[in-house]
């Protein structure tokens, strides 16, 4: 699952064009961004807090970068020389200089270190360029004609790098592998398509074959993906997919999110604006989309730690991520875009059958399986026969439900659909935990449920909740709307219920074992508190300080029990080897963690 969520400004922008880049700084959290030729600056990407700054007289030409080996900053001054400071300096006009016979075209971290790209196509170590600097001479790479990008990436102990230059006809990506084996050999990749133009082009990792490849996308929205071998090949011929909602009538940026996501950032179709897309390679569809007023031809785009760093208009913006595991249910039907329910006149069907081996023949009717969401009514039926995705079937649904107070159909909901946004979690968790409990069916067997609360009948109520807390989220996307939609009294009711699982009354959550169960529940304990952790300090309510301090002192019985335990693992790993046939040393029972195993030949 990937998501893109609600954006900030950084910092407002000299000039788009001079935006020179942005790198990561020693610490997580903080980059450092080369507004212009004249100034860089360092950022706390969470706050926008402004740390220290440098500028200079005479003007970078690269992106200024924390070099780990060093322990210092780089960056490279007018094409011809470097320098390299602490984060004590204030003026960078009076550190010393390190000056090259050869124009340098920008510099690069890799692992722990720093890398010079020179103009000529050759690329060094920082290190090794400043040990022997007076006779140190730059390697051309033949035939290089004007760069017109470059790209680079990190495979390992592997750098690649390459060069995308242009004749009239064809396109040229001139790339290598640089290690400590083999440096500075590079490969030829040609391609070109015919009355199309290269819109973008990237490297990227594959999780599949963990090789690195040459991504291309051209002005008819097709993209391709060639593997960078050494044996050079003919034009990549091999479609890997088409993008449709970005213009390829403009520059289109691209960079990687990982193994299985990348991030898309070009004009709308229609020009109107921009578009940031999440794009999943694995399965080839769109999974989060966000929509920007301004785009300008040089727009950059870098990602930095979990963040996308872009220049809107002129402000830096900040678009946070979050990437996590993948569910298939997700992603069917997500291409699909819901039907308005004004115009009826173009309708598209895509008609299957939803088949379920684990369905006994006479169950079958006429060809169909009767599904377990009958009760919610044949709109949904449509809606999964139309190959719309849970989430969007959840948007559907869900609201007419709570709108009826339908609490028979509302626990069909939360047993069929696996897949229900955060923000719809957040919905039913308020209605749950507002509902009078005159609109739950009378019932006054507790079963299960011993010495609960008043506050929390009838048990149907409580049915809900485990149903609701046992669902797969995100704790990223959820926070937010927790925070909205439930007010203070029903925060303190959820947390009266958490509290009331952990004591002896409480029980397991539906599917779930008892240690799954206590996860599960400290995972929600945790998430609440951080969601209204402001409301509990502004508060000077006894209800909350007495809850507050009831999960404090949870906290303490399980650390206490954890401790306890430790003590019992030598007698259990006794009782263990005792039963696999193997002996201590000395017989004797083991006193600490370990064991010593005597092992006969």
């Amino acid at each position: 699952m990937a998501k893109l969520l609600s954006y900030y400004c950084l910092c407002p922008l000299i000039d788009t064009k001079n935006l020179l880049g942005i790198s990561e700084d020693i610490e997580t959290g903080i980059v450092i961004v080369t507004l212009g030729k004249n100034i860089a600056i360092k950022y706390r990407v969470s706050d926008q807090k402004q740390l220290c700054s440098w500028r200079t007289k005479e003007k970078f030409s690269s992106q200024v970068v924390f070099d780990k080996n060093l322990q210092k900053y780089v960056a490279v001054f007018n094409h011809n020389f470097i320098r390299v400071w602490g984060d004590e300096e204030e003026s960078l006009d009076k550190v010393k200089k390190y000056k090259f016979k050869q124009p340098i075209y920008t510099i690069v971290s890799h692992n722990q270190e720093t890398f010079v790209v020179f103009k000529r196509g050759s690329v060094y170590s920082l290190s090794e360029v400043l040990e022997d600097r007076k006779n140190f001479t730059a390697a051309a790479i033949n035939e290089l004609a004007e760069i017109k990008d470059f790209r680079y990436i990190s495979n390992g102990d592997d750098l690649y790098l390459g060069f995308l230059s242009k004749t009239k006809t064809t396109y040229t990506f001139h790339w290598t592998v640089h290690n400590k084996f083999l440096k500075n050999v590079f490969t030829k990749t040609n391609f070109s398509i015919e009355n199309e133009e290269l819109c973008s082009c990237e490297l990227l990792i594959t999780s599949k074959t963990n090789c690195v490849n040459l991504l291309t996308v051209w002005s008819d929205g097709k993209m391709f993906l060639k593997p960078l071998e050494r044996q050079e090949k003919s034009d990549p011929k091999d479609l890997f997919t088409i993008i449709e909602s970005i213009s390829g009538q403009h520059p289109i940026k691209i960079i990687p999110l990982d193994d299985n996501y990348i991030a898309i950032y070009g004009s709308d179709p229609n020009e109107e604006g921009t578009v940031l897309l999440i794009y999943n390679t694995q399965f080839k569809v769109i999974q989060s989309k966000q929509i920007h007023k301004l785009y300008s031809e040089d727009a950059k785009i870098w990602k930095m730690f979990n963040y996308i760093l872009l220049p809107v208009g002129q402000n830096l913006v900040v678009v946070p991520f979050c990437l996590e595991s993948e569910q298939l249910v997700a992603l069917i039907g997500s291409h699909k875009s819901m039907q308005s329910k004004i115009d009826n006149d173009i309708a598209f069907v895509t008609e299957y059958e939803v088949g379920d081996w684990t369905e006994e023949p006479n169950k079958r009717k006429n060809g169909k399986v009767k599904h377990k969401f009958s009760l919610l009514g044949n709109r949904v039926e449509e809606l999964v026969r139309d190959g719309h995705s849970e989430a969007a079937i959840v948007e559907q649904v869900i609201p007419g439900i709570l709108e009826e107070n339908n609490v028979c159909l509302l626990t069909s909901a939360l047993e069929f659909f696996k897949d229900i946004p955060e923000k719809f979690m957040a919905i039913i968790l308020k209605y749950v935990l507002a509902c009078n409990a005159e609109q739950f069916p009378s019932s006054n067997k507790l079963g299960q449920f011993k010495n609960l609360p008043k506050c929390l009948l009838p048990k149907e109520r409580v049915e809900l909740l485990d149903k609701i807390l046992t669902q797969n989220f995100s704790e990223i996307i959820l926070l937010p709307h927790l925070r909205l939609n439930l007010s203070l009294d029903e925060v303190i009711l959820l947390l009266q219920y958490i509290i009331y699982q952990f004591s002896p009354d409480g029980h397991k959550l539906p599917s779930m074992k008892i240690t799954e169960t206590e996860q599960c529940l400290i995972k929600w304990a945790s998430l609440i508190i951080d969601a209204n952790y402001q409301k509990f300090i502004l508060s000077r309510d006894e209800k909350i300080e007495e809850l507050l301090v009831k999960c404090k002192n949870i906290v303490a019985d399980h650390l206490e029990v954890l401790e306890e335990l430790k003590g019992v693992v030598p007698v259990l790993i006794k009782f263990q080897s005792l039963k696999e046939g193997k002996n201590f040393v000395g017989g004797g029972l083991a006193d600490c963690l370990y064991s010593i195993e005597v092992v006969e030949y």
